[in-house]
């Protein structure tokens, strides 16, 4: 991602930081040393140091950071919730000058948490420099998701070996002027505001690459798809099943992901009289068996749709066996680079704080080329 610079900022910002500049220190410095209290707060809160090398806490670092941001506003800890809605009307913009690189990084950081991101899904950011395009080494079938809302459109593409494909990317927007209204009043700290912007983004792109798994799942081959409740009826039709992919794998590992209550139904496979002490240990600390057989499992952290707790994410009836391959077969395009923007349209407004929207462009593909298995419990 680009860095920002001190010369990027509007003269506002730029009079701001020069402004409080202490004896010595320079407009830039102020500012750079702004950035790295901001970082720190996200990153290292236990850690933080000022610029003479002493330790201070994390209510320090945030009364600094906060300083600036009222500096910036116009405002202070007595101001109104009418002040803070004029300040947004004259320097919001100017607010998200510094707020973006910081959910940048933390948009970035956060995907790479993801256990199944990173041995899953390759990843392209055009901001650093990254091609859009992907080539095939063989014969695959590609599931692209074009995001519209909370819609999912998916299309179907039969490619041949060595052509190449671009993923299409859409702008995902997120409505951030309630928690922006929190930190200036004081309820929420510098890093909670950040965090809730770029996880929310981390949130929504996990769940597309989970809704597109489930669509490419539907179009696999009949002898990598499984349906039954696990029992001693069914344990030769899933043992199948893993040996298939991974001898269309070349071999490879196997794992098989699922949420916690899927992934639960491994014991009605195990012999309690000879479970070992391992997996005894495992049920007691994890709730669930951590390894069928040679075949480790890998729960996916489920979660409720956003302000709906009837609604569920994942399929909780749904496995996946994944072989441990180098060719990452999920695409993921990350445009790179947040931009914070105010509502204007006509009934977007849902109240008098819901005025602004973090938006970010990016896309989700799925190539099926290797394949992987997939076990719908009964």
């Amino acid at each position: 991602m680009r860095k920002m610079l001190f010369s990027d900022l509007s003269m506002h910002v730029q009079t701001v930081f020069a402004n409080l500049c202490e004896d010595g220190v320079t407009p830039e410095e102020n500012y750079e040393g702004f950035k790295k209290l901001t970082y720190d707060l996200n990153h290292n809160p236990n850690e933080i140091y000022d610029e003479e090398g002493n330790k201070i806490s994390k209510k320090e670092a945030d009364d600094a950071v906060r300083k600036f941001v009222f500096a910036i506003m116009g405002l202070n800890e007595h101001s109104t919730k009418r002040d803070r809605k004029r300040a947004m009307d004259r320097h919001g913009i100017e607010l998200f000058e510094v707020m973006e690189e910081e959910i940048d990084i933390k948009v970035e950081t956060g995907f790479r948490e993801s256990e199944f991101f990173n041995n899953y899904v390759e990843q392209r950011n055009l901001s650093r420099g990254d091609s859009q395009e992907f080539w095939t080494n063989e014969k695959v079938i590609l599931s692209v998701t074009k995001i519209s809302g909370d819609h999912h459109d998916f299309t179907l593409q039969r490619l041949g070996s060595g052509e190449s494909y671009t993923v299409t990317t859409s702008v995902y927007g997120i409505a951030v002027g309630a928690d922006i209204d929190l930190y200036l009043a004081g309820r929420y700290d510098w890093a909670k505001l950040t965090d809730q912007c770029a996880a929310a983004f981390v949130r929504k792109v996990q769940n597309d690459i989970y809704a597109e798994m489930m669509n490419a799942g539907k179009k696999l081959p009949a002898q990598f798809q499984g349906t039954g409740a696990l029992s001693t009826t069914t344990k030769d039709k899933l043992d199948t099943l893993l040996e298939d992919v991974s001898l269309a794998n070349d071999g490879a590992q196997v794992v098989i992901m699922g949420t916690r209550t899927g992934l639960q139904q491994f014991q009605k496979l195990m012999d309690v009289d000879w479970i070992t002490d391992d997996q005894k240990r495992d049920v007691a600390t994890m709730g669930r068996l951590g390894y069928y057989g040679p075949y480790t499992l890998v729960e996916l952290p489920q979660r409720f749709a956003l302000n709906d707790t009837t609604k569920k994410l994942l399929d909780p009836k749904t496995l996946f066996i994944m072989p441990q391959v180098e060719d990452k077969f999920i695409k993921f395009v990350d445009v790179g680079e947040t931009e914070i923007y105010e509502v204007n349209e006509k009934g977007a407004r849902m109240d008098d704080t819901m005025k602004y929207e973090v938006q970010r462009a990016m896309g989700v593909g799925v190539q099926i080329g290797r394949y992987f298995g997939v076990w719908t419990l009964a």
